[in-house]
């Protein structure tokens, strides 16, 4: 009996140094200081992430708690300004499982050889044409399906700005051609 107890003993205690090595890798990961590469960590689609902010310092980096799609990985959520000054959501996914405001098409730019896709939210009370002006007016949004990393999806990013102080178009494509795949 004392031979099987003692194999018992060294299953056990190589079961747990097994477990415990299969627990800090992820637990490494996910404490990177960097939320953005902590997100990647979760998902399968590559995460982005700006190098230019238009001066908005960056509240919260999480999941999508508004994302809908039973059974989908959750999407990124990062959100920067604040909720009563100048802001901008970043929102990235594949699928996209939230939705988003609509306004017509302003103007399409390339973005990491991509086409990307700028929509205003004009005054609906007006006739006018909108533009890539009313953005910094009454708000708007860039979409953009940008490439994989390796072993990775490509992802669906959504940028939106929003009264009462949306940033300007040009702002938020700049915002859309800074980001880059987290390393």
């Amino acid at each position: 009996m004392k031979a099987s107890t003692k194999t018992w003993r060294l299953a056990a205690l190589g079961i747990a140094a097994a477990s415990a090595i299969g627990l800090a890798v992820p637990a490494l990961a996910m404490g990177s200081g960097n939320p953005f590469l902590d997100m990647q960590t979760g998902v399968t689609y590559t995460v982005y992430q700006p190098t230019f902010t238009a001066g908005l310092k960056l509240q919260h980096v999480g999941p999508n708690l508004m994302s809908s799609q039973a059974g989908a990985e959750q999407n990124m959520l990062a959100t920067y300004g604040k909720g009563n000054g100048r802001n901008i959501d970043i929102t990235e996914g594949n699928p996209m499982n939230s939705d988003i405001a609509q306004g017509p098409l302003v103007k399409t730019v390339t973005i990491q050889g991509r086409a990307a896709k700028v929509y205003a939210y004009c005054d609906p009370t007006s006739n006018a044409t909108c533009t890539l002006n009313d953005i910094g007016k009454f708000g708007g949004h860039i979409e953009v399906t940008l490439p994989a990393k390796a072993g990775l999806r490509e992802t669906i990013v959504r940028i939106e700005t929003i009264q009462p102080k949306p940033i300007s178009g040009q702002q938020l494509i700049k915002v859309a051609q800074s980001l880059q795949p987290v390393q």
